[in-house]
């Protein structure tokens, strides 16, 4: 943090500070700043009800954050609006509720701001025993065991988020998705998080909304403290893409903004422009654009944004929030409902349940696990009493494929040995063998892959892949396991970057594994959304990049632009980094020339490169 060497009109000196871009975009407005304890005014017209349960408050909390949901789900946003379901199941749940109705009980208190004080207990107990899970949509993380908390205990004691006055830049440690939501519509217009990471739930809403972010900015609340006692409101400037943020910023700084935003306004036009064109890079490489989903109801926004297929259909959603396992036919009829939708030309890779102790799933019956990350889940399972679960996906998946007509390709998650794909390969021939004597119609075959996300299994590649047919590379979860750093925990939003040279070397380690056995690799974790980002994959030599469809335009230009000579020079130079932020300064630095490139000469979204064979989806059955 410091000066910038300019004044504003106040004679106030600007101050700047990076943080790391989370949210493309860029905002100027005045500072609002969100403290769990001090952004709650009275709700209007409904006063604290002494005598409310807490049970009673959960059951309101749940109805608000599903009414969240389904305003995100009636504007296409089904796998933000995810979050939110997540958390209104968790609004109650015995972890919060029976533990805070034990506290109050013991403590003698009726009262609601006692009551609420114990329903706030109970979150920061639950909160600090449970561990990061590793679903970006239907998870439920710390940080959200205190959103939901907060909001039964203002259910409690009848107050609501008071909104800024005007729209302006919300800066604070955390922002909770739902507290963003419970706003009026234009109250943000950006974000700036002191802690946190690009895999926050407040990020993946704020980049659904279109509201620029930074987290990880360091010393800005102390900076905005220090501010507060002058004349005037404090303003902000954010520049969501490189994370820089100023307060009180120059008219200078202002200007360059807007410049920005402009120049990013003309790219977007350039990249939208070129969606039905094939991902590929300026040299004519294949480089395969899929994208990542939730639920069937999201394959409509991947075709429109002209997602070449499916990277990854997480299918969680079947399992989550139920009592008893999600029936062979339901499943069979939403597998069928993606693959008809994207036809035998589009690809979809279906992921098997990533399911497991982390999370709340009746019918499984697992035990509490003092590290769930590192437990039983995913593939795990079937080690187990879910062998049988999975078998019934696997079913279902390929009869799935026959009513569509295509064949399907299916990953497991959490494959981190030898035996683990074996295990694979033996449920999907089990799945097989049962369908077959039954006398049900199902695919001929079923393309087999694994996801990268152990490290053991990155540098197992060379071994394992010739065991299956493709290999889909985790970045988010690979990260946090390579350095030992939990993903929810803001304190390490810092070693959430991808573009690590360790993790890095790991992506090398997986493509060249797959390279020695002609095997494709993919990346369906979040750096395959950032444009810089992808063009470091594909430096890496990476075959396909599966995003969230959002991402697709941008990624599809940057590739368009860059030469393959100057992306393989940036994957060695990206190799050969000490830090994630030089790393990703030489990739922010490329991305900037070629979109001074397109600025110069637009490319032609009519050229196509003939498939050279190392694209993903030239792999079998594609």
């Amino acid at each position: 943090m410091g000066a910038v060497g300019t004044v504003s009109e106040r004679e106030r000196p600007e101050m700047s500070i990076r943080g790391i871009g989370a949210a493309p975009g860029y905002a100027v407005g005045p500072v609002w700043r969100y403290t769990a304890a001090g952004s709650a005014g009275p709700r209007e017209g409904e006063p604290a009800v002494r005598g409310l349960a807490i049970a009673d408050a959960a059951a309101i909390a749940a109805e608000e954050l599903d009414e969240l949901a389904g305003r995100l789900r009636a504007q296409g946003r089904a796998g933000e609006a995810g979050i939110l379901e997540a958390q209104a199941l968790m609004a109650t749940d015995e972890l919060i509720v029976a533990e805070a109705e034990r506290l109050a009980s013991h403590d003698g208190v009726s009262s609601p701001a006692d009551l609420a004080r114990a329903v706030q207990e109970a979150g920061r107990a639950a909160a600090a025993t449970l561990a990061a899970l590793d679903d970006e949509l239907l998870s439920a993380r710390a940080a959200d065991v205190g959103d939901v908390a907060a909001r039964i205990a203002r259910v409690l004691t009848g107050r609501r988020i008071t909104p800024p006055p005007e729209p302006s830049i919300a800066i604070a440690d955390d922002l909770p998705p739902s507290v963003a939501l419970d706003l009026p519509a234009g109250s943000l217009l950006g974000v700036v998080l002191q802690e946190g990471s690009r895999t926050s739930h407040a990020v993946i809403l704020s980049r659904a909304l279109g509201i620029p972010a930074v987290v990880a900015a360091p010393g800005v609340l102390e900076a905005v403290a220090g501010m507060a006692g002058r004349t005037g409101s404090i303003r902000a400037a954010v520049d969501g893409t490189t994370g820089e943020v100023f307060l009180d910023p120059s008219p200078a700084v202002e200007a360059e903004l807007a410049g920005r935003r402009r120049r990013s306004e003309a790219g977007a036009l350039a990249a939208r422009a070129l969606r039905g064109a094939a991902g590929q890079t300026a040299s004519g490489r294949r480089i395969a654009l899929v994208a990542n989903i939730g639920r069937p109801g999201e394959a409509a926004r991947a075709l429109e944004a002209g997602a070449e297929g499916v990277g990854l259909f997480r299918t969680e959603f079947l399992f989550m929030g139920r009592q008893d396992p999600p029936a062979e036919a339901e499943q069979t009829a939403a597998y069928r409902a993606v693959l008809a939708a994207f036809g035998p030309e589009r690809p979809v890779v279906i992921r098997l349940a990533d399911i497991g102790g982390d999370k709340a799933i009746p019918y499984l019956q697992l035990p509490a696990e003092e590290n769930p990350f590192l437990g039983v889940r995913g593939l795990r399972l079937a080690y187990g009493a879910g062998r049988a679960l999975l078998v019934t996906q696997l079913r279902a998946i390929f009869r799935a494929g026959a009513e569509a007509g295509v064949t399907p390709r299916v990953m497991a998650p959490m494959v981190a040995t030898a035996e683990d794909v074996e295990l694979l390969v033996g449920l999907r021939d089990e799945a097989a063998a049962g369908l077959d004597a039954e006398g049900v119609a199902r695919s001929s075959r079923l393309v087999t892959g694994i996801m990268v996300e152990v490290p053991s299994a990155a540098l197992l590649a060379a071994s394992l892949a010739p065991q299956v047919e493709f290999l889909s590379i985790g970045t988010n979860d690979l990260t946090q396991y390579v350095l030992a750093a939990d993903r929810t925990n803001a304190r390490l939003g810092a070693l959430q970057d991808a573009l690590h040279p360790a993790v890095l070397r790991a992506i090398v380690a997986t493509v060249a594994g797959g390279d020695e056995s002609g095997v494709p690799t993919a990346v369906c974790g979040e750096l395959a959304s950032d444009p810089a980002g992808a063009l470091v994959l594909a430096g890496l030599g990476v075959d396909e990049l599966s995003m969230d469809p959002a991402a697709l335009d941008a990624v599809r230009l940057a590739l368009r632009l860059a030469t393959d000579a100057e992306l393989e020079q940036l994957g060695r130079d990206a190799l050969a980094s000490r830090t994630a932020a030089e790393a990703r300064g030489r990739a922010e630095a490329l991305l900037a020339r070629v979109a001074e490139r397109r600025a110069a000469a637009p490319p032609d979204p009519g050229r196509r490169a003939p498939d050279d064979g190392r694209a993903a989806s030239a792999a079998p059955g594609r």
